[in-house]
């Protein structure tokens, strides 16, 4: 168990399903589905691992575009977790980016138990035009996404203050983002509560 912000962080039951490059891969078993995406290197693979307790349920790299299928992880019988290939810069022939990226948009707009994208943005960064873009056409497919600013660990308080807020901006959020860190796991429980109500379900 983890101790965040004085709160108790109980982990899920994990397990790998399947990997999947175009909605006829997907899972037989119709269950609700929860996407992560964002840039390449942002730390997805980190935070779906921490998220779960499980050091190696997703395989961490330092090279950009090391996921390039679309990945199912059941959590507690329940519902998938769904890690989807980074966006942007990858170190792959031009012919695979473009393919993955055609398998993301399939994806968003046609899996029909998919009620959600958790985008991570580089809190570093606070969000370049790629990711801008990617939202507003994951928000134009209708799908609801949440913005999770990732890599809290990486930036001082006053530096996380003004990205935080520039993050907001940018994506137009009501409120400010989310913030996590894979490293000194803070944040899990709020991203984990949010993730619980997207696909309806309770532990």
């Amino acid at each position: 168990m983890i101790e965040n912000q004085k709160t108790v962080y109980q982990y899920p039951s994990a397990r790998f399903v399947k990997s999947a490059v175009s909605l006829k891969d997907l899972p037989k078993e119709r269950l609700p589905q929860i996407a992560f995406l964002g840039r390449s290197n942002v730390g997805k693979s980190s935070l779906l691992n921490a998220l779960t307790g499980k050091k190696n349920l997703v395989k961490v790299s330092a090279t950009p575009g090391k996921t390039r299928e679309i990945n199912f992880f059941e959590i507690n019988n329940a519902f998938y977790i769904v890690d989807l290939p980074g966006v942007g810069y990858a170190k792959v022939s031009f012919s695979k980016q473009e393919q993955m990226e055609n398998s993301i948009r399939q994806y968003i707009e046609g899996a029909e138990d998919l009620k959600g994208v958790i985008y991570l943005v580089d809190i570093r960064h606070a969000g370049t035009p790629i990711d801008i873009e990617t939202v507003e056409h994951i928000r134009n497919a209708g799908c609801p996404v949440l913005i999770v600013a990732s890599k809290r660990d990486k930036v001082n308080q006053s530096e996380f203050a003004k990205n935080r807020k520039l993050m907001q901006e940018r994506f137009g959020l009501e409120t400010l983002p989310l913030a996590v860190s894979s490293l000194k796991k803070t944040g899990l429980k709020e991203l984990w509560n949010e993730v619980l109500k997207a696909v309806s379900v309770e532990f």
